[in-house]
């Protein structure tokens, strides 16, 4: 049935190795010849862009429609060019009208050094020339939309190119895009053009882009010089390029027979490329911030006075370990504590025993109910820690190259551990008992794949950063999920462990994004805080 299906789809099923079509004038197959084929396969590929594009769109503005449907008050401020309601006096700490995009107004009507940073309000000075806060956050907001859409196909291009998948790179992107926080990309704040130069970065660092190394390197300096007159991305940069290169290295070290100090140095020529763009990034970011600092001291007297003024919102180094319960911030932040953490973590864990070629022992909850505890974060870690150490005790272990060898025969000294489930026990049932996490061959690669980890790092840097000099979560969940390197790390992170229990994760956390972000529409009708 299939093969009488594909003359009428223009494929020949005579030539099973290569497609070929059927002329109207003659029965005879006629072989296209290499330039066709990747004609048809381009225009495919842009034509799989465009709707998946059309499609996150559509859901993204459906989102936006229910939150106006729900409250109107966000259907006129949205696309009203004028502020509708005045700010109250004094002013609140749970309502603003513009909030932090006042900010960007004013320093979009008059140059001064702030904490935030210049080349945004620069963009809108140019093109639009406003003269008052309110034309210049309606300009904001203008072209943080437009650049919204446009970011969508330039995304799925990256992600698909990154992911080679073309379905999960749908979901990822969609996942992205139906977040909560992608509210800000189209409300005039700096989430929809750095997520443009994020997605160039990307392109920049992926291999499968197949630059020149002289050319990669130029790109990645020159699109990260951008990016560090955008936000404040200094320290999360530098730290995110240095323990990607370490972990990369710390893998393949591990991979070695014998670990010596002349080990260490024969692989580093290795790994020459992730170190110059490494070197790339440092230097970029730390000259990008040059020419604002130097503005800086030059009208304020203070090199670092972007930084001074960021300390009073707050941040002050601390532990405040009731963070870990409740955030003191919408639950979003939560969120963006945890999943980071918990994404990096499981990466290393799964990585670590692929290099080794070890299949770790994990209990893997089979009850879709389990996912429902991703909800609470916290309660999710407790209850799978309390059950792994519980089904731990109740397992029988021993060495299996003792099994296979006794130690009268000499044994190997392979560290492969295997249980012994006793008839009747509870680690004898299949739900209830410790398994082989089978991964696929796509970890090992992740190992020696600096774009990963430096994605994983950069979002685990804005967790543990603001854990430790915030008295509340505040913005967690927009640093995270706000831009677009989690996902892509989130997005690798399946490819590791497909199967329908991730599929099923992913859309849960769609479903719930989405309705957080209808959430957030209605919020910003309300003129309240959004992250």
């Amino acid at each position: 049935m299939l093969f009488g299906l594909l003359p009428h789809l223009g494929i020949s099923s005579d030539s099973p190795g290569q497609p070929c079509y059927r002329s109207k004038r003659s029965h005879f197959p006629i072989l296209l010849d290499s330039t066709s084929i990747k004609t048809e396969m381009t225009k495919e590929k842009i034509s799989q862009i465009v709707n998946s594009s059309l499609l996150i769109s559509g859901a993204f503005l459906l989102c936006a429609a229910l939150g106006m449907l729900i409250n109107p008050n966000t259907f006129y401020k949205f696309f009203s060019p004028v502020q509708l309601v005045p700010d109250p006096i004094p002013p609140s700490q749970s309502v603003s009208y513009y909030w932090d995009l006042k900010g960007y107004a004013e320093l979009a009507l008059n140059n001064q050094c702030i904490a935030f940073y210049p080349l945004w309000p620069l963009l809108i000075r140019t093109l639009f020339h406003p003269q008052s806060v309110e034309q210049a956050a309606y300009a904001f907001l203008v072209l943080s939309a437009v650049l919204f859409f446009i970011s969508l196909p330039l995304l799925v291009w990256i992600f698909k190119k990154a992911l080679n998948h073309q379905s999960l790179a749908f979901l990822v992107v969609l996942a992205f895009s139906l977040s909560p926080m992608a509210i800000f990309r189209v409300i005039g704040y700096t989430e929809s053009f750095f997520t443009i130069l994020s997605a160039i970065f990307i392109w920049c660092c992926l291999r499968q882009s197949r630059l020149h190394e002289t050319l990669r390197l130029a790109l990645v300096f020159g699109v990260t010089f951008v990016m560090s007159l955008t936000r404040p991305i200094l320290m999360p940069f530098i730290f995110s390029s240095i323990a990607a290169l370490g972990t990369i290295y710390l893998f393949d070290w591990l991979r070695l027979e014998r670990r010596s100090r002349s080990s260490l140095l024969t692989n580093a020529h290795y790994y020459g490329e992730e170190i110059k763009i490494t070197i790339t990034l440092c230097l970029a970011t730390v000259i990008g911030y040059l020419p604002y600092g130097l503005f800086c001291l030059h009208s304020r007297g203070s090199f670092f006075a972007p930084f001074t003024d960021q300390s009073l919102w707050g941040t002050k180094l601390g532990l405040h370990l009731e963070l870990l319960l409740f955030p003191k911030s919408p639950l979003f932040d939560l969120y963006g504590l945890y999943f980071p953490i918990l994404v990096l973590v499981l990466s290393l864990f799964l990585v670590y025993f692929k290099v080794r070629n070890e299949e770790p022992l994990m209990w893997i909850p089979q009850s879709p109910l389990w996912l429902i505890l991703f909800l609470y974060p916290p309660l999710l870690v407790v209850t799978y820690i309390a059950n792994y150490l519980r089904l731990r005790s109740n397992t029988n272990w021993v060495r299996q190259d003792e099994i296979s060898h006794p130690p009268c025969q000499g044994g190997s000294n392979q560290r492969i551990w295997d249980k012994i489930k006793p008839n009747g026990s509870k680690a004898s049932r299949g739900a209830s008992s410790l398994s082989k996490l089978v991964t696929s061959d796509f970890a090992q690669s992740l190992s020696h794949n600096y774009l990963f980890w430096f994605c994983a790092y950069f979002a685990v840097f804005h967790s543990l950063l603001i854990f430790f000099t915030r008295d509340r979560l505040y913005s967690l969940g927009r640093y995270s999920f706000g831009l677009p390197f989690f996902f892509l790390t989130l997005g690798y992170l399946c490819c590791c462990i497909p199967g329908k229990r991730t599929n099923l994760a992913l859309w849960l956390f769609i479903w719930v994004s989405a309705i957080a972000l209808v959430e957030q529409w209605v919020n910003y009708g309300q003129n309240q805080w959004l992250g």
